[in-house]
């Protein structure tokens, strides 16, 4: 089951770059709960269900002239997958431009994502999905 969870969160986010958000959407749980990026500055933002989660990608696209997203590496971790992410993105009002290497490790039940959190730091992200292994 764990290979189709890698299948299901690559589907997702080839999706959301597309900009085919509601096909996205489809796999998300209803009750879904996904947090802000750990380390960064969304971090104590909590989403809950998608409507939430909808407005929280919506904000995120606001704050940006452009923003790029490489989804880099997928790492299976049976009931979670773990994506490694360089992302580069420059601010609507800044013009200032970061790149950045973070991760998101989704929980999954029953071919549906009910859980996200992203790390600014991938050696974390790996050891909270329970993946014993250095960073690539």
């Amino acid at each position: 089951m764990s290979a189709r969870n890698v299948e299901i969160v690559k589907a997702m986010n080839e999706a959301y770059t597309a900009g085919e958000y509601f096909e996205a959407l489809q796999v998300l749980d209803p009750e879904i709960v996904w947090y802000g990026t750990k380390g960064g500055l969304d971090e104590h933002m909590v989403a809950r269900g998608h409507e939430e989660v909808i407005n929280g990608f919506a904000d995120n696209l606001m704050t940006w002239e452009r923003l790029s997203l490489d989804y880099e590496q997928y790492i299976d971790a049976g009931d979670q997958v773990v994506v490694f992410v360089h992302e580069v993105a420059r601010g609507l009002e800044s013009g200032v431009e970061v790149e950045t290497d973070t991760a998101v490790v989704f929980k999954l039940e029953n071919e549906r994502i009910v859980q996200a959190r992203g790390y600014m730091d991938r050696a974390e992200a790996l050891e909270a999905a329970g993946v014993d292994r250095a960073v690539p």
